[in-house]
């Protein structure tokens, strides 16, 4: 071989080597690990658990979601924590089999996810008021991605933190049979899905479904669609009328827990000034004031589902978009009792019960 082929032999292998490294450097840098942990959600009264599978993150990393079953007594969009912690690339796709108790079904979803958007939230992170009552803020990062599953193969991802949760996709299962000749190779714990000992304890045990859920269910069919018509989004905001000479309580922050399973955290120095969002309808309200009485108090409120449909149907009609409106909170003048109304711009007015009121 002469010394000219040699050495553009030698340049080619050189070039290959370098373009490699460089593309290695890339994918290296394009694969940020963010610290995290896992977690699953099912809606009260249907629960759920992982029968194998998970979520396949950047560069190849696998995080499984089979950390046992998903109780049926907590609200939508609440995240069971898994096992793994630390830092992880994030996840790109779900691929797992699930079990659906009350359907006595299995789902199996195979999708990617909008890991885009995933990393915007974990990037850029957000602020919150600091719990000392000092009103400083302090920013804070998400710690948690959580997977919620439904009736009907609903799949919803939340991205999370203290205090704040985000939607990050909606994605939709299919039906699947396991088939015998695999059943027949599971050991005692993995046929759990199949054994009726296993099975009587998820639909008796009360931590599984709370016996008040179990009753209220009770003969009725499965919600199919619902947990579609929770992400419907409304342009609201809150409003607060307190007592002569009382305030919020600069230093907080309002908490708002929607029924999609998104969280908020509203700067109360600043909340007179807020404009709309689109929002899912409120589920919980929690805030601080002083009272006319120079005293502080604490406040939370669960808003009843079915009112509150009543109430946005009132106000919106069918349309969503058909206006703005205010959540209006009021405070009485004893600092003992709020109520809770939903007023639009359109005219129209309607109350929303609440489950649980207390102020202290």
């Amino acid at each position: 071989m002469n010394k000219s082929i040699q050495y553009l032999l030698s340049l080619l292998f050189f070039i290959q080597i370098s373009c490699q490294e460089k593309k290695e450097h890339q994918k290296t840098k394009a694969m940020t690990k963010y610290e995290w942990t896992e977690g699953t959600s099912a809606s009260s009264g249907y629960p759920m658990e992982v029968y194998k599978g998970g979520m396949e993150c950047e560069g190849g990393e696998w995080v499984g979601l089979g950390f046992g079953i998903i109780p049926g007594g907590n609200s939508w969009g609440a995240i069971n924590h898994g096992m793994g912690n630390g830092f992880r690339s994030l996840p790109t796709r779900l691929e797992f089999i699930w079990m659906s108790y009350m359907e006595n079904q299995f789902y199996l979803i195979d999708t990617p996810i909008d890991t885009a958007k995933l990393k915007a939230y974990f990037s850029k992170g957000y602020e919150v008021k600091v719990t000392n009552g000092s009103g400083e803020t302090e920013h804070l990062n998400y710690d948690k991605i959580g997977v919620g599953m439904a009736p009907g193969g609903v799949v919803v991802v939340w991205v999370a933190g203290v205090g704040v949760q985000k939607e990050v996709g909606r994605y939709k299962g299919k039906k699947v049979t396991i088939p015998e000749s695999e059943i027949a190779k599971l050991d005692s714990h993995e046929n759990r899905f199949w054994r009726k000992d296993y099975l009587d304890e998820v639909f008796n045990n009360g931590k599984v479904i709370p016996e008040k859920i179990r009753e209220e269910n009770k003969g009725k069919p499965i919600p199919f669609g619902i947990w579609d018509t929770y992400r419907i989004q409304y342009s609201w905001k809150p409003v607060f009328q307190l007592p002569e000479k009382a305030a919020l309580n600069p230093l907080t922050d309002v908490g708002i827990d929607m029924i999609n399973g998104e969280k908020e955290q509203l700067d109360a120095a600043k909340i007179s000034v807020a404009q709309n969002a689109e929002r899912a309808m409120p589920t919980r309200i929690v805030f601080d004031f002083i009272g006319s009485d120079h005293k502080e108090y604490g406040a939370n409120g669960d808003l009843n589902e079915k009112s509150s449909f009543e109430a946005f149907k009132t106000v919106f009609g069918e349309n969503p978009n058909s206006t703005k409106a205010d959540i209006v909170i009021k405070v009485n003048e004893a600092n003992s009792h709020f109520t809770i109304q939903l007023r639009g711009e359109n005219g129209k007015v309607a109350f929303i019960k609440a489950d649980k009121v207390e102020v202290f």
